[in-house]
């Protein structure tokens, strides 16, 4: 694990020597726009990007969230809630099922959109997810939060290793498929620039235990600059900086990244 220690410790550096001015004079909370970290979205508000999932605040501290896109191939479902707040650290956990058994057959074809060979059975696969966050503020305008989490999954039978899909973040995440359960850990820093202007930066370590050990850890980083015009939309531009132990040998991946979000408070109940 030494080989991820700098990169981590360099995240945490910077967010301290970084200085902006409080999230409340660029118009953004910490419930809003919260997802990776402790808070959840205030009640009846409802959050969805291009490539974010969407999120409804369900009570002051419940929320419920779907990725629409991936939903009818990959049906999901995540629960956030959050515990307690003591002395300005703040305690959540997430849990959540999908079932990509679906999306997989879809992949496994010949030809145009095939990625795994038609060869294989595909068998059902109820992936679990359950993950904890701890939130805490740092010079009063940005927000640190550990991670940690639990995954894994059940089938009705094998999955041939032959069906790995060796692309940079989906490799990387369903792990779990293969190899029965994972974990992970990571800090992610969050907070204001100037003006209309916050950042994020994240580290992400992943282990798998039952995996053999040339492929059984990956390390994912990302960097988001985003400029936020209202509490209902903001626009971000960044990079996903990848390492991963695949079947074929270890590869960096560095990816752009794109994103517009919109936010809005739902009437009524």
């Amino acid at each position: 694990m030494n080989k991820f220690t700098m990169p981590l410790c360099a995240l945490l550096v910077f967010s301290i020597n970084l200085s902006g001015q409080s999230l409340d004079v660029i118009n953004l909370g910490w419930q809003n726009w919260s997802i990776g970290t402790a808070q959840v979205l205030p009640q009846q508000r409802v959050e969805i990007g291009v490539f974010q999932p969407l999120r409804y605040g369900y009570s002051e501290k419940m929320e419920f969230s779907v990725h629409p896109l991936l939903f009818f191939v990959a049906p999901n479902f995540d629960i956030k809630r959050k515990h307690a707040e003591i002395g300005g650290i703040s305690l959540a956990s997430l849990h959540g099922l999908s079932y990509p058994t679906w999306l997989m057959r879809l992949l496994a074809r010949e030809g145009i959109g095939g990625l795994i060979s038609p060869e294989f059975n595909i068998p059902h696969i109820i992936s679990v997810q359950n993950e904890l966050f701890v939130s805490g503020e740092l010079l009063s305008s940005h927000l640190l939060t550990g991670i940690l989490a639990f995954n894994f999954a059940v089938k009705s039978g094998p999955l041939d290793p032959r069906t790995t899909i060796d692309l940079p973040v989906v490799y990387i995440r369903s792990g779990v498929y293969y190899h029965d359960y994972g974990m992970r850990a990571g800090v992610d820093i969050k907070g204001a620039l100037a003006w209309r202007w916050s950042y994020v930066l994240d580290g992400m370590f992943f282990y798998y235990p039952k995996a053999e050990s040339d492929i059984n850890m990956a390390f994912e980083h990302k960097g988001l600059l985003y400029w936020t015009k209202s509490r209902s939309f903001q626009i971000c531009l960044g990079y996903l900086l990848s390492y991963g132990e695949y079947p074929f040998g270890t590869q960096w991946h560095l990816l752009p990244l794109v994103d517009m979000q919109w936010g809005w408070t739902r009437k009524g109940r």
